[in-house]
Parts: C-alpha cells; sequence; structure tokens
C-alpha cells in the first residue's frame, strides 16, 4: 500500500491524515523546555540540598593542600553561608566517618548542648586531628580567605540513629 492509496483510503472513512512537519517542531520544542527545566531544578537542588556531616567536615585523610587549606578545602565542597555569604568558621575532622559513628553509639559520651533542639549531643572521648578554619576577609563565596588552624582536640557533635549529624564545637582545652 502507498502512500496515495494510504490517504484516500483514510479520506473515505473520514479520518483527516495530518500534517507531521507542523508537530515536529512543537515537539522539539517540548522536548528542549523538558530538558532545560530538568537542569535548572536539578541545579537548584544541588545549592538548596543539606549536606551531609561527611561531605561538610570528613577530609581523611587530610587532602594535600599545604597551600591555603582552608580556602581551597571551602571551594571545593561548596561550604557557605545563607544566600552564598561566607561561612565565619568551619571545622575539618581528620578521621574516618566510621570513627565518629562509633562514637554515637557510646553512650559514655553524651553530654549536653546549648540548642535545646539538639539533645542528643556526644564529646569525642579523645582527641582529633582537626583543621580549624576562621574567616579573615570577604563577604560573599566565593571571594572568602580562612585562616587555617591545626589542632588536636575534642569535639561536641550531634547524632540520630544513623549517626553524626551536626558538629557543635570544638573542645578547648581548659
Amino acid at each position: 500500500m502507498d502512500l496515495l492509496s494510504a490517504r484516500a483510503t483514510a479520506n473515505k472513512i473520514g479520518e483527516r491524515t495530518r500534517n507531521v512537519n507542523g508537530i515536529f517542531p512543537l515537539l522539539v520544542l517540548l522536548l528542549l523546555t523538558f530538558l532545560l527545566m530538568l537542569g535548572l531544578s536539578k541545579s537548584l537542588d544541588d545549592d538548596l540540598q543539606e549536606k551531609s556531616f561527611e561531605e561538610e567536615h570528613i577530609d581523611y585523610p587530610k587532602s594535600n593542600r599545604l597551600f591555603r587549606y582552608c580556602n581551597s578545602m571551602m571551594l571545593l565542597k561548596k561550604i557557605r553561608g545563607p544566600n552564598d555569604t561566607c561561612k565565619r568558621k568551619h571545622v575539618f575532622i581528620h578521621e574516618r566517618l566510621d570513627n565518629i559513628v562509633s562514637m554515637c553509639n557510646n553512650f559514655t559520651t553524651i553530654t549536653t548542648c546549648k540548642y535545646p533542639s539538639r539533645m542528643n549531643c556526644h564529646q569525642s572521648q579523645r582527641k582529633l586531628q582537626l583543621t580549624d578554619c576562621k574567616l579573615t576577609e570577604g563577604r560573599r563565596f566565593p571571594g572568602c580567605k580562612y585562616q587555617s588552624l591545626p589542632k588536636f582536640n575534642s569535639i561536641l557533635f550531634n547524632c540520630d540513629e544513623i549517626g553524626p549529624v551536626y558538629l557543635y564545637k570544638i573542645v578547648e582545652d581548659s
């Protein structure tokens, strides 16, 4: 059956043939719009999504960034404050995540935190290798500059049923 006889048959039974050339550009436009919206929503989700404790704080083994460790790590991990402001301070922990998780399961490390919503705080019983990053200049990410301070201290952190979720602070030696 050729195209002419197919049209003739369709006309005889009352069906109208459609012009595919008129629909094709519309379908392409619809597909491109869908892909664009999908890409935009993905990038918005990435920016708005809260980072996990591991993504934000764990750097084990410590990255080999001898020069301006905090500046490069804050950029690499995209760590910033609300509305793309520079975060005033941040701590990187140079320990395995499973070591921190095991502290969450140790009920002898439970202590109180000042935030009432963070009731299940733990203090590490042993000192950990840390890098304390303190903002020295800049207001908007990525134009932030930090001072890197290597430390060997305990930390106070919050856990849920899975593991660590919030680093409260470095416990300074008395």
